[in-house]
């Protein structure tokens, strides 16, 4: 199936603000939550986001499957959205403004288009195969490349995140980051995995990695990341899967080492 990624892409970035402004209406409104687990939440602005996504995309792409956070979907088609309509609920319940609107387009199960709109910074990141990558920040776009001035560890600004069973499973990123925080200029924990790989794009960020994350959390800002020059891998340095949830994404000329260091906490 041949398609429009610039046109797509400009479609999917309508939908995404639109999105954006519906979860703004609730942003720091002290928005009700529900516990979908010990501490991974959800809110009516989610569902809300969520509702108005799933059906602009279903009536701008009825060839094209659509699977949502919270409300799953079918992913058997060759073209197919994985989309999460608040990345960062944590985040957007407590009145932080790191959160965003993920739309990701894969063809096969590969990334090969993203938009990632975060609305409370008017700052939005796009990408596609073969197109490039650009940031539009209030209404100004840019091209978005990766980093070069970092070539070690030790000049980086690194990104990483926790998973929500933190408190109950040794999977939870605390050796990786107890070593590497240790080796870098800076390390954040942005709590929207989807930005965090935008912020590697762009070049803000020379390295992010991160596990068990869901494929809506990957699709857009691998796709992006990917248009943008970053090398993304599984944890072994093999190709990453968003069905895997395993990552790291680099500037490349840091990647092998951050990768050493993964494997050294984590032995």
């Amino acid at each position: 199936m041949t398609i429009d990624l610039i046109q797509t892409l400009a479609t999917a970035h309508e939908i995404a603000r639109e999105a954006g402004q519906i979860l703004m209406r609730g942003w720091r409104t002290a928005p009700a939550v529900r516990h979908k687990g010990e501490i991974d939440l959800v809110t009516e602005h989610d569902l809300a986001s969520e509702k108005h996504i799933r059906a602009r995309l279903s009536a701008a792409f009825p060839d094209h499957g659509v699977v949502c956070e919270e409300g799953g979907g079918d992913a058997q088609h060759e073209l197919a959205w994985f989309c999460d309509p608040l990345d960062g609920t944590t985040n957007f319940a407590h009145g932080h403004f790191c959160f965003s609107v993920s739309l990701g387009l894969t063809r096969g199960g590969v990334p090969i288009a993203g938009v990632v709109h975060a609305p409370a910074i008017d700052t939005t990141w796009i990408g596609g195969e073969g197109i490039g990558a650009w940031r539009e920040m209030r209404g100004v776009r840019s091209p978005a490349k990766v980093s070069t001035a970092a070539t070690t560890l030790g000049h980086a600004l690194v990104g990483t995140g926790f998973p929500y069973d933190r408190r109950t499973s040794p999977e939870n990123n605390v050796r990786e980051v107890s070593r590497i925080v240790l080796l870098v200029q800076g390390l954040r924990r942005c709590g929207s995995a989807a930005m965090d790989l935008c912020l590697v794009a762009d070049g803000t960020y020379d390295a992010y990695w991160e596990q068990k994350l869901a494929p809506w959390d990957m699709c857009a800002g691998y796709a992006i990341a990917a248009a943008a020059g970053a090398r993304i891998t599984d944890y072994e340095g093999g190709t990453a899967s968003i069905r895997v949830g395993r990552m790291v994404a680099t500037n490349g000329a840091l990647h092998d080492e951050l990768l050493r260091e993964i494997a050294t906490a984590r032995g």
